[in-house]
């Protein structure tokens, strides 16, 4: 079996089948979506390193990100009460309501992407992708 030949077609086909709004511009990187949700689902109240850490970036690029969300609410910064020099990064109730809303359309396509497909092949793509994703 050729394994990068798969590899090069699963990629086209992915790549191919992108279709970003074209009449509603991008409010927030994927990057500050991602911090968004890290944020609401993991852990709120972190520092930007712990951020970097987390995202594998660069704290310049974490910085940027957190600049921009703090701009638009969707964070706060405040300095740690048992440490005065660390700063931790709070979601807003606004962050919240945005990456929530994110996450409900996210299950939404996917959950249309699933319905393409027969139950039992539904059940059979979750089950490889646990797998990539996992090793489980």
């Amino acid at each position: 079996m050729d394994y990068q030949e798969l590899a090069k077609e699963l990629f086209h086909i992915m790549r191919k089948s992108r279709r970003p709004p074209m009449d509603e511009p991008m409010k927030y990187s994927r990057g500050e979506m991602g911090m968004l949700h890290y944020l609401h689902f993991t852990k709120d109240g972190v520092t930007s390193g712990e951020l970097s850490e987390s995202f594998s970036i660069s704290t310049g690029r974490v910085a940027s990100a957190l600049k921009s969300l703090e701009k638009k609410g969707l964070i706060v910064r405040r300095t740690d009460s048992s440490d005065k020099r660390k700063v931790l990064v709070f979601i807003t109730d606004s962050g919240k309501e945005v990456v929530v809303e994110a996450h409900h359309h996210a299950i939404a396509m996917t959950e249309k992407m699933l319905r393409r497909l027969t139950e039992e092949d539904a059940k059979e793509f979750v089950r490889l992708i646990k797998i990539i994703f996992t090793n489980k």
